[in-house]
């Protein structure tokens, strides 16, 4: 990821790349954002270095333990900073719009969250697909991590999909990602807001709600 990270970075003509921690020995000097996509241990580095600096701090790595966890949330008191398990717009969307079907659903569907990912994926169930219940449990809906129903094979890049079942209807709201360079993307959409954003924990959803806003201002 810190590679594709640096690859998108060239593409932006007003981003620019001034430490990548798994190729420089040194500690950056300064800098706007801090972005981790590393190990539990990377997290808690990234937590240091954004803190030293103060520097936006932008963690996109999955399965963080509840000291590296605890570490962040400590460091939103000082610096702005964001945890997210899934830097793609296109699942901040779905996200959006599985919480919005749920609020109008409540108790008339069952719900259930199906992703697939690479043989090689470790965490299961993803981390995307634990964001996603809990954004739906958040809007008044039911479901168990036994609704969470996880495949691991081949070379898939991640595919999440949220079904409401009703009586006489399904609905279904999927996300499919085609190319793992678009997290790397995402997570450079994700840093250039947050850097704007006052100090405090941030979610995707309000990066998205911020997106629209520009979107409808004329």
């Amino acid at each position: 990821m810190g590679q594709a990270i640096q690859l998108a970075a060239r593409e932006v003509a007003h981003i620019t790349i001034v430490c990548a921690l798994d190729i420089l020995p040194q500690t950056p000097q300064n800098a706007d954002v801090v972005i981790d996509f590393s190990s539990d241990a990377g997290a808690r580095r990234a937590v240091e270095i954004a803190t030293n600096l103060n520097a936006a701090l932008l963690i996109g790595t999955t399965g963080l333990s509840e000291k590296t966890v605890l570490a962040i949330q400590n460091a939103s008191q000082n610096i702005p900073t964001i945890k997210i398990s899934n830097s793609s717009l296109g699942i901040a969307i779905l996200t959006r719009l599985a919480s919005l079907a749920t609020k109008i659903l409540g108790s008339q569907a069952v719900i259930t969250i199906h992703e697939s990912h690479h043989a090689h994926k470790k965490d299961s169930p993803s981390g995307t697909a634990i964001a996603l219940a809990d954004a739906l449990r958040a809007s008044g809906g039911v479901i168990s991590n036994t609704d969470i129903q996880s495949i691991r094979e081949g070379e898939v890049v991640g595919d999440h999909r949220v079904t409401f079942q009703m009586e006489n209807e399904i609905l279904s709201l999927e996300h499919r990602a085609l190319d793992r360079n678009l997290f790397a993307t995402g997570a450079l959409r994700i840093a250039d807001w947050l850097r704007h954003q006052p100090t405090g924990m941030h979610t995707a959803e309000q990066w998205l709600s911020d997106l629209l806003l520009e979107k409808n201002t004329p």
